[in-house]
């Protein structure tokens, strides 16, 4: 019988093939290939260098600069929902302090500001601080034989500020250090600096409002004092919850270098507890902090790098995946935007401005476009990304990012 050629013959391989496209077929099953059409063939080759291509750098982040009415020099910001507040100073033959708020629309508002004392009058804003209704801050103006800072201390709302007038014993004296930052909590505004030790150095300090005075809080025997042993010295304070957090660095006695650490109070000022920052290095200082909710981030420095770490409830950890930026013991560090992450941190990248974004997945680097010199300041408010930066204190502008953009790598 002679056996035809055809799907039966061939799927069955019972003898050769009767024909050549029968035997082409069977050869490409023996050996596991199948034919491809040539179009598909084609576009394969074509995809393929697309697909090995590296992916492409992360493009900038474009800042505008925010022009402030009357030619007015920006010194510290503070956000609150849709607003912004800009602590200004004006310029001329008579310089003087001023507050502009700047909507989410952009328009810009002058607050009232009242001075009530002469150095008042000409201070410069060392801190702002709001919570969408209340307003705290302190100025400060250097006079008197020994050119210190005078400081003055102002509280108000959205609309108008006042200056608290004190007496020159409250933030001044034999036993005054200086003052850091002021801050809104949920017992009333606080002022944090450092005051005479009666062991060693000076202490941590706190003053509270009793009405329009300000008293200034024993930290003798509590851990905001400084021992023998180790030296506190704040640099930046964020409301927690029903307390504080206060961030600096700590000097201890035979270790040559500075460590990072952090003083916490669990409601109001008390009780305090200190804590040394982890994975702190031979020498390091944590420089800033933001809290949302029970979550902070703290921007500083280990061993001449940029560090940061993050609390969530009682639990501190250093931030992985960080790059080795230079971080300058001197130069000022934005505290991190968004604790709870992906965080976002600008950074010094030589005259330039880079930001940083850090999520589970690694890091991203992006430039600038505009900013130059040293950023002193990035808050969020309204949807946009704020940034005070300058050659100097002196030359500061205000800059504003579209905040979308510091969500996902482009």
């Amino acid at each position: 019988m002679v056996r035809t050629s055809g799907p039966a013959a061939d799927d069955l391989g019972d003898g050769p093939p009767a024909t050549a496209d029968g035997r082409r077929r069977l050869l490409a099953r023996r050996h596991g290939r199948s034919r491809l059409p040539w179009s598909l063939l084609a576009a394969l080759v074509l995809l393929a260098p697309i697909a090995c291509a590296p992916p492409a750098e992360p493009g900038p982040v474009r800042f505008a600069r925010v022009d402030l009415p009357g030619g007015a020099v920006p010194q510290v910001l503070a956000a609150a929902g849709d607003d912004l507040l800009v602590g200004v100073r004006h310029g001329g033959p008579e310089p003087r302090p001023g507050i502009v708020r700047i909507g989410p629309d952009g328009a810009s508002t002058a607050l009232t500001v009242t001075p009530t004392s002469g150095y008042g009058a000409t201070a410069s804003w060392y801190s702002l601080d709001y919570d969408g209704r209340q307003v705290v801050g302190i100025g400060g103006d250097r006079g008197g034989a020994h050119g210190n800072v005078r400081w003055s201390v102002w509280t108000g709302s959205g609309t108008a500020v006042q200056e608290q007038g004190q007496a020159f014993s409250t933030f001044g004296g034999w036993g005054a250090g200086g003052l850091v930052d002021s801050v809104l909590t949920a017992g009333g505004p606080v002022v944090v600096g450092s005051w005479q030790s009666a062991d060693a150095g000076l202490d941590v300090a706190l003053w509270s409002a009793d009405g329009a005075t300000w008293v200034r809080r024993d930290s003798t025997g509590t851990p905001l004092a400084s021992t023998r042993d180790a030296l506190g010295f704040p640099l930046d304070v964020a409301a927690l919850q029903q307390g504080l957090l206060v961030v600096g660095w700590q000097l201890a006695a035979g270790t040559g270098g500075s460590a990072p650490v952090a003083w916490r109070s669990a409601s109001g000022q008390e009780p305090w507890t200190r804590t040394p920052l982890p994975d702190a290095g031979t020498s390091g200082a944590a420089t800033a902090v933001r809290c949302v909710e029970s979550t902070c981030a703290v921007s500083g420095r280990v061993d001449g790098v940029l560090a940061l770490w993050r609390l969530t409830g009682d639990r501190w950890s250093r931030v992985a995946d960080v790059p080795p930026v230079p971080v300058g013991a001197r130069g000022p560090l934005p505290a991190p935007l968004n604790p709870a992450g992906p965080l976002v941190q600008v950074v010094p990248d030589g005259a330039r401005i880079t930001i940083l974004r850090l999520d589970e997945a690694g890091s991203t680097q992006r430039p600038a476009e505009g900013p130059t010199g040293t950023a002193v300041s990035a808050v969020e408010a309204g949807g946009s990304l704020f940034l005070l930066a300058g050659a100097n204190q002196e030359e500061l502008e205000l800059w504003r990012a579209d905040a979308s953009a510091l969500r996902l790598p482009t």
